[in-house]
């Protein structure tokens, strides 16, 4: 039987029962086509990004539906926002999304049984899971992305100085135990604590893992690198 996990909750603990026929949407780039007078065709403009996928699951509940489809909605809207979203039918992948639609059930015999959709608005990425998983460095060497689409890592640095990765390279001017770099969200911390003050971005900008192979370098003073890939497709 399939499920979906959504910010921690499985939905055959909530009593669901699904089927997945629109859960395979892929997201689209967001492209303009422009008319120009006197050109035939149109030019294209890439705004460098994809757009959000809606994700549906097609619901079902069996038996006690009232009590069942109220303690779901209120799970759903107690803490909006974007959660973490699997499923069995991707079982390599997840997705971050929000529950925003509206939900309009259809009843069975004396309202005990129901089904309806459950639609999520999603970030494009499909982050493989395996990307999840830190690659350890204590010395010099290599990580290879496997996916064809640069992704933006998780760097936790062990000791001060200069990491190299790929073409670009950032400087930690001191560091006590260790300091995070998101490349993501373009910020350096030790837990609640701001590091940025710490980071220099010597050549180019955060660091990306590009399709392929990407060098690292530990410079004088790094002792240990723990990247976390966060490898992703569409």
């Amino acid at each position: 039987m399939h499920r979906f996990i959504y910010n921690g909750k499985n939905s055959r603990d909530l009593g669901l029962v699904l089927s997945g026929e629109d859960v395979w949407k892929s997201a689209v780039p967001d492209l303009e086509f422009k008319s120009i007078p006197g050109r035939n065709g149109d030019l294209l403009i890439s705004n460098n990004r994809f757009s959000n996928v809606e994700i549906t699951y097609h619901v079902g509940v069996k038996r006690g539906f009232p009590l069942k489809y109220s303690g779901l909605m209120n799970f759903l809207l107690s803490d909006p926002g974007y959660h973490r979203l699997e499923d069995s039918y991707h079982p390599e992948h997840f997705r971050m999304g929000v529950f925003a639609s509206d939900v309009n059930p259809q009843l069975g015999a004396l309202n005990q049984s129901g089904t309806f959709d459950l639609t999520f608005n999603c970030k494009p990425q499909k982050f493989l899971k395996q990307g999840e998983r830190a690659v350890v460095f204590t010395e010099n060497g290599s990580i290879y992305n496997p996916t064809l689409f640069s992704s933006k890592p998780l760097i936790r640095v062990y000791g001060a100085g200069e990491v190299t990765i790929g073409q670009n390279s950032f400087r930690l001017t001191e560091n006590n135990e260790f300091c995070d770099v998101d490349c993501d969200l373009q910020d350096a911390c030790h837990g609640a604590e701001n590091r940025n003050g710490t980071l220099v971005l010597t050549v180019g900008d955060f660091p990306v893992l590009k399709p392929g192979e990407n060098v690292v370098v530990l410079g004088t003073g790094i002792t240990k690198l723990e990247i976390t890939p966060r490898w992703w497709c569409l």
